[in-house]
């Protein structure tokens, strides 16, 4: 089965931040994945930061040989948010939502998806709505301690 894909541009978190420009406040790392993580070739990059829940996971990766480390970004980079995506497996029916976006740096750009968002699944399984939670993103001050309702992505 096909993994289904949906816009997620004007609901909560993602409408405060796509069309908008953000300095990253800490180092970053850009990866181009050999297995696509995230299914948009017109975005080949993977961002992640140290706080990211699937950093450890991402180092076991690259160790293996999976993704490939291109560029570090320091604290201060720019990046412009153009859209965001909710993807959901067509097999496991599992569902990740990612931003995607530009960075320029070093007179290069760099057209990158960062997964931001994951599913408490006590809140889903007692049927919650608003059952997504985030965590800090390398653009945000503090961490938005909110929970969130997130279409489940559909085929067009």
């Amino acid at each position: 089965m096909k993994t289904k894909s949906t816009n997620i541009n004007r609901y909560e978190p993602f409408k405060e931040w796509v069309g908008k420009t953000v300095a990253l406040n800490k180092e970053t790392v850009l990866f181009k994945d050999k297995v696509e993580i995230h299914h948009n070739s017109s975005y080949p990059y993977l961002l992640l930061d140290s706080n990211h829940p699937k950093w450890q996971y991402i180092e076991e990766q690259k160790e293996i040989g999976d993704l490939l480390e291109i560029t570090r970004f320091p604290a201060g980079t720019r990046l412009k948010f153009d859209k965001a995506i909710q993807y959901t497996n067509g097999v496991s029916g599992f569902s990740y939502p990612s931003i995607f976006g530009t960075i320029t740096a070093n007179g290069k750009e760099y057209k990158t998806g960062y997964q931001w968002g994951e599913m408490d699944m006590g809140k889903r399984f007692d049927m919650v709505e608003k059952c997504w939670q985030f965590h800090q993103a390398p653009w945000q001050k503090e961490k938005d301690t909110a929970f969130y309702a997130l279409p489940t992505a559909r085929f067009w």
